[in-house]
C-alpha cells in the first residue's frame, strides 16, 4: 500500500435517470388534469408527488434516487488513479482537475451558524488516452483530507496540466479543526 493513498467510494449517475424524471413530470400533470375538480383525487395527486422523493431520501437504493454509491472502489495514489479494476496511471494521464468541497464532519461558520459539510462535494476529474473521466468522491475524516491533499501536491508538481479548486482554503480547514478539537 502506497503511503499516501486515499480509498474511499463515488456517486455514479442512475441509468435512464432523466427518463425516469420526465415520465414522472409527465405523469404528474396529466394525473393533476384528470383529477381537477375532484378532492380526493387531487389527494392522491398530491400524495404521488410526494411519496416517490420520500422514498428516495429514506432509502439508499431505490429507483427514484438519480444517483447512487457505486459498488466499485476508488483509489486515488500520487502514482495512480484506480476505479474499479481499470487503473489509469498518473504518468499516461493528460490532465487532470479537481474541486475539494471538504471532507465529512467539517464545520465551518457562515455568519453565525455553525455548518456542516458532507464531504461528498468532491470531484475528480481526468483525461486518459483522450477519454475524459470524472467521479464524484467522498473524503470521511480530516486524514483522508490530508491524504487528498498531499497527492494533489505532488500533481501539481508534476508538470502536467492541473486545475485545483477549493471550496475553503487549507488554511481555513485546520484553523477551524483547532477550533472544533478544543
Amino acid at each position: 500500500m502506497a503511503e499516501h493513498q486515499l480509498n474511499t467510494v463515488f456517486y455514479k449517475n442512475q441509468r435512464y435517470a432523466a427518463g425516469k424524471l420526465v415520465l414522472y413530470m409527465v405523469f404528474a400533470v396529466v394525473f393533476f388534469f384528470i383529477a381537477l375538480g375532484n378532492t380526493w383525487l387531487m389527494v392522491i395527486w398530491a400524495l404521488s408527488l410526494l411519496i416517490p422523493p420520500l422514498i428516495a431520501a429514506v432509502k439508499r437504493k431505490s429507483i427514484f434516487n438519480l444517483r447512487y454509491w457505486d459498488d466499485r472502489p476508488l483509489v486515488i495514489t500520487p502514482e495512480f488513479i484506480r476505479i474499479g479494476a481499470e487503473q489509469f496511471d498518473f504518468t499516461d494521464i493528460q490532465t487532470v482537475a479537481i474541486y475539494l468541497g471538504g471532507y465529512k464532519g467539517f464545520r465551518h461558520y457562515r455568519g453565525s451558524q455553525d455548518t456542516p459539510v458532507n464531504g461528498d462535494d468532491n470531484v475528480l476529474a481526468f483525461r486518459h488516452q483522450g477519454k475524459t473521466r470524472s467521479v464524484e468522491f467522498f473524503i470521511r475524516d480530516f486524514h483522508s483530507y490530508v491524504t487528498i491533499c498531499h497527492i494533489i501536491d505532488v500533481w501539481k508538481n508534476s508538470g502536467k496540466s492541473f486545475v485545483l479548486k477549493e471550496a475553503f482554503s487549507r488554511d481555513y480547514i485546520r484553523q477551524q479543526m483547532h477550533l472544533h478539537q478544543n
